[in-house]
């Protein structure tokens, strides 16, 4: 009698990588009438986003890109580039005239029927410049206005919530003695602790960084910047930088995409990218920082 000998069950391994977290494709605005010429009458090779036609400026066009979990994006360009047109398309700011944002769990954000204030505190959480532009009030207590976020996610235990804050303030380097200030009287790089605490109150799917490091000290730029490696590597979240400052998309970012005239003209590694610039933009970007 013959006995087959059955090998065990190879691992299998995916040959496919885990879908993205964000997945923007196609995002385009536009301010204006439009007509047939936009396109062509505007962009890298007509050296303008504003069309000679009708005046209409292509701010975004079709710029598409995906962002998995605990990855970041470096966007970078000079003003007028259109990043902040992509950033406040992203928050839900503006609706764009053509284009997706799905995100994992939550579909198309663009057409989706939750409200955009509920996807504001889940799907996606932006870190402003400011506190104020973020809506935070200065004449509160860094820990109320961080315990606000917690309490719309529907913590009704003041004593727990007040812990969890206090927890997450001196994780971020705010010191104990001062959570109860007001936070008009923090600095610029201490109110955007603040702002990272509110975002790890409730993790969102997707993080986005506005210029986190503008018109701070370089001693504090290099503090804040570790605080947001750690908190970006916590979170897990698909994470968006958008700086004009290449040496913070360096630091932070896995990957670098390079707007001008509303158009991505260049997107790598940041050693690719920054380091060997292959497109005449990205090559005079580079050049300006090293003057």
């Amino acid at each position: 009698m013959s006995v087959t000998i059955s090998a065990p069950d190879a691992v299998r391994v995916p040959l496919l990588p885990p879908p993205p977290l964000l997945a923007v494709n196609g995002l385009s605005r536009s301010f204006g009438p439009g007509c047939p010429r936009c396109e062509q009458l505007t962009g890298d090779a007509a050296g303008t986003s504003r069309c000679a036609a009708c005046g209409t400026v292509i701010a975004v066009h079709e710029v598409s890109f995906e962002v998995g979990a605990g990855e970041v994006i470096g966007i970078v360009g000079e003003s007028g580039s259109g990043k902040t047109t992509l950033l406040r398309s992203l928050h839900l700011d503006a609706v764009p005239g053509a284009g997706s944002m799905r995100v994992a769990g939550y579909g198309d954000l663009f057409t989706s029927s939750t409200p955009r204030t509920e996807l504001r505190r889940s799907a996606v959480v932006m870190v402003h410049q400011n506190a104020l532009a973020a809506g935070l009030s200065p004449g509160l207590a860094a820990e109320s206005n961080v315990a606000e976020r917690l309490l719309s996610t529907g913590c009704r235990n003041f004593t727990d919530a007040r812990g969890q804050v206090s927890g997450l303030l001196e994780e971020l380097g705010i010191h104990p003695s001062r959570h109860a200030d007001p936070l008009g009287t923090f600095s610029g790089g201490m109110q955007q602790r603040v702002q990272l605490a509110r975002a790890l109150v409730s993790p969102p799917r997707v993080l986005l960084l506005d210029e986190p490091t503008t018109g701070l000290d370089p001693s504090v730029q290099a503090d804040l910047l570790e605080t947001v490696q750690r908190v970006t590597d916590k979170l897990g979240s698909a994470t968006v930088v958008v700086s004009h400052d290449l040496d913070v998309v360096r630091i932070l970012a896995s990957r670098v995409l390079v707007l001008h005239y509303g158009r991505v003209v260049e997107h790598g590694i940041p050693e690719q990218v920054l380091d060997d610039p292959q497109h005449p933009y990205t090559q005079l970007l580079v050049a300006s920082r090293l003057r």
